[in-house]
């Protein structure tokens, strides 16, 4: 384990960015979540805690999004989830064509949606740091295709904590009636998603696969990533 906590991130990143004021602070651990938390699959999936997250290296958007949240609340920021459904196409050659097959046409995706400078701005620029969102952006362009790898239309990696930045959420996504949720925990517990394989949640899958199997499994999900997410 890595000993990595909320507070110790928190302190590295206001001891290293030197922030000059809160959307410094906002774009700095934006910039952290991007660039030391690798965009991929893990076996506790939706179940785990921004912590885990941290101690992993590792996390699906709305893992990602659930730590974001987190860091930016323990800096004093208001902030939360903000789910939107999200074309499945968008995961087009990023995993195994049978699952995506598998997949609901609408995905449950976290956008952290944070207040700053009298604004509410929404945020999913993270996902990828920007070697890995270069290699994806040049997959997507070269496959011809609007969506897929991992990325919507009009991706970014980038955030100036002035505006909505999305890599893979796209602004048409965003509705007056998308639920909202404290932590990803809150949003698991309260079936308002439809993250499921055949009708199944993730998490109930993965319940029922023994370890060595998940591990496995999830090795295989990440290889289909491109050699800067493994």
């Amino acid at each position: 384990m890595n000993g990595k906590t909320i507070a110790s991130v928190l302190e590295t990143v206001r001891r290293q960015a030197l922030p000059a004021d809160d959307r410094e602070y906002c774009v700095a651990l934006h910039d952290y979540v991007r660039d030391q938390v690798r965009f991929g699959f893990t076996t506790g999936f939706e179940s785990v805690t921004p912590e885990q997250t941290l101690i992993l290296g590792r996390g699906h958007c709305n893992a990602q999004a659930d730590l974001l949240c987190a860091l930016l609340r323990g800096a004093g920021f208001e902030a939360s989830l903000r789910f939107v459904a999200l074309d499945k196409r968008i995961l087009r050659h990023a995993v195994p064509a049978p699952v995506l097959f598998c997949l609901p046409p609408k995905l449950f995706h976290a956008v952290t949606q944070v207040g700053l400078g009298g604004q509410r701005l929404n945020i999913d620029s993270y996902i990828f740091d920007r070697s890995g969102f270069r290699q994806q952006r040049a997959r997507l362009r070269a496959a011809g295709l609007e969506r897929g790898f991992g990325l919507g239309q009009g991706a970014v990696c980038d955030w100036n904590g002035r505006g909505d930045a999305f890599s893979q959420a796209e602004p048409g996504n965003l509705a007056s009636d998308n639920p909202r949720f404290s932590t990803l925990a809150e949003a698991v517990a309260s079936r308002a998603g439809n993250n499921t394989l055949l009708g199944v949640h993730f998490n109930q899958w993965l319940a029922c696969v023994p370890t060595p199997l998940r591990r496995v499994s999830e090795r295989y999900l990440n290889s289909r990533l491109g050699p800067a997410m493994t």
